[in-house]
């Protein structure tokens, strides 16, 4: 229910941080426990929507821009593999004019963090006028969005002031996780076993966003040597591609440095042309996930001399700098962990260089022109 999840900005002072994005960076903890509220019991997965309305869904569409889009590349995976359902990902300015094919059975998932972003909500539209199934997931209630589709999923991350989303980001990523498991769930694709495993990584991952102060510390002093060069390659593999995406945008928004994302084993497809001591490599290493696979590009990197940061709980020999993270039990429990020293990186090399972190020069809050 949307009023039990009042919108107001319980504490809007800064308090002890430097900046609401620090602030923010570190509420993601409880922000993640509110978001599953009512959602998980006693390793079940509940969800505000009629099991009916689910009925014959054969695929998911999901719109949205931004971090949001980063946010729904991600659950890609996680519908493909945990409800075994067809989903893509669309750029919502995209949607709109690129007459995309539509399925009767198809379900349109709408992600944004005010529900007022235009484009998302032109597609929104689009995807009603053409009879769809609609969902939106928002963090704002009562917006435009939560009025004209058929369902709201309210994220409650709860007011985010600075510019950059970092928990509004991670809150659509554990929506849209425990969305996937109960899809399956109505689907009958995912087994009883797999949801409990699946509830249990979910309180891993909040759990994971708690900000140690000795990896922040690590990652401060480490920062400096991050300050200039003539780029940032974020590497990662299957969720961890779009991950890197979301690490290269929050560098970008905040510090004004260049970086892009890449899926690694793009880098032999031309990027590694720019390859050198003063390009930047932040790599996601996952444990759990194509280990051998990355740290093999890891490894082409670093034989053409690139600057690499690991971010791993593996130790990699071959890395110039290293961000050691815990142990994880699974894969999204990684990304949550991966995505929280990201953060934290981006955050401490913009205030390195003197920047208002909050308040990105070019940027608004909410894009509501198209």
């Amino acid at each position: 229910n949307m009023k039990d999840y009042a919108f107001e900005d319980k504490d809007h002072s800064k308090g002890d941080f430097r900046n609401y994005l620090e602030k923010e960076i570190y509420e993601q903890h409880s922000s993640l426990l509110e978001c599953l509220e009512g959602r998980l019991e006693a390793l079940n997965v509940y969800c505000e929507i009629d099991p009916e309305f689910l009925e014959n869904m054969s695929e998911i569409t999901l719109c949205s821009c931004g971090s949001s889009y980063h946010a729904s590349l991600a659950s890609v995976y996680l519908f493909e593999r945990l409800a075994k359902i067809r989903a893509r990902a669309i750029l919502a300015s995209e949607y709109r004019y690129a007459h995309f094919k539509s399925n009767p059975n198809e379900l349109f998932i709408a992600i944004s963090q005010s529900g007022e972003t235009a484009d998302t909500l032109e597609a929104l539209k689009l995807a009603k006028a053409q009879g769809l199934k609609t969902i939106s997931l928002c963090n704002a209630p009562f917006s435009m969005m939560s009025r004209i589709s058929d369902h709201t999923l309210l994220i409650r991350a709860g007011v985010e002031r600075s510019v950059a989303s970092t928990k509004a980001f991670s809150s659509q990523v554990m929506l849209l996780w425990l969305l996937s498991v109960y899809i399956g769930k109505q689907l009958g694709t995912i087994s009883k076993e797999e949801e409990k495993i699946q509830a249990k990584n979910m309180l891993n991952s909040v759990n994971a966003m708690k900000v140690e102060p000795k990896l922040h510390e690590k990652i401060k002093r480490l920062s400096k040597r991050y300050l200039h060069g003539h780029g940032f390659f974020y590497i990662g593999r299957d969720v961890f591609y779009p991950l890197a995406l979301e690490g290269a945008l929050k560098l970008k928004e905040i510090s004004y440095l260049h970086a892009e994302g890449y899926a690694s084993a793009e880098m032999k497809h031309g990027p590694i042309a720019l390859v050198d001591s003063n390009l930047f490599t932040i790599a996601l290493l996952s444990k759990h996930l194509l280990f051998d696979k990355t740290k093999s590009n890891i490894e082409e990197l670093s034989a053409r001399d690139s600057t690499i940061c690991v971010l791993s709980s593996e130790i990699l020999e071959i890395a110039d700098d290293f961000i050691q993270l815990e142990e994880s039990e699974s894969y999204m429990e990684e990304f949550f962990r991966m995505n929280l020293a990201m953060q934290l990186l981006a955050l401490e090399i913009a205030m390195r260089l003197n920047h208002d972190v909050d308040h990105p020069r070019n940027l608004a809050k909410s894009v509501t022109v198209e």
